[in-house]
């Protein structure tokens, strides 16, 4: 089968995204995470923090290696993984912890947190969020994961 060729009565919507490096570095390391992820990838992303506060912590630990791995290029992923058991380079589990936050905010799923006092609700579209955003899957990270407040 072949392939349909656009004309000007059928034109073509463009669903192409620009996709940036996501670069991001931890004292004199600098990593790479795929600019994009596959749907069943990040689903499988979003997954291993669904219900990740209610198994044992060893498995809360190997949950958050594993999503590391699905989508921190090869080479950083090894130095990623080396330093979270490296004494004299550490990864601090804190540290590791604000990556997978910032990298399930740049993949368009957002952490839940607990609701303000004030919250009446999602977002308006006028505020800047579309209404496809309401949409997005929600995905809970436990305490155990997340700096604490100094």
């Amino acid at each position: 089968m072949s392939q349909p060729t656009p004309t000007e009565t059928s034109p073509v919507r463009d669903f192409t995204r620009k996709r940036e490096r996501l670069l991001f570095r931890i004292d004199d390391d600098v990593f790479e995470a795929a600019t994009a992820l596959p749907g069943k990838t990040l689903a499988r992303f979003a997954a291993r923090f669904a219900n990740v506060e209610n198994i044992p912590v060893e498995q809360q630990l190997d949950a958050f290696t594993d999503a590391l791995g699905m989508v921190l290029l090869d080479e950083s992923n090894a130095r990623f993984q080396k330093r979270l058991d490296d004494l004299s380079n550490p990864i601090e589990l804190e540290q590791a912890s604000d990556v997978i936050q910032w990298l399930l905010e740049a993949y368009g799923l957002r952490p839940t947190e607990p609701s303000s006092p004030s919250s009446t609700g999602l977002p308006s579209p006028a505020s800047g969020t579309s209404s496809t955003d309401a949409q997005q899957p929600q995905v809970s990270i436990p305490a155990t994961f997340l700096p604490t407040a100094s």
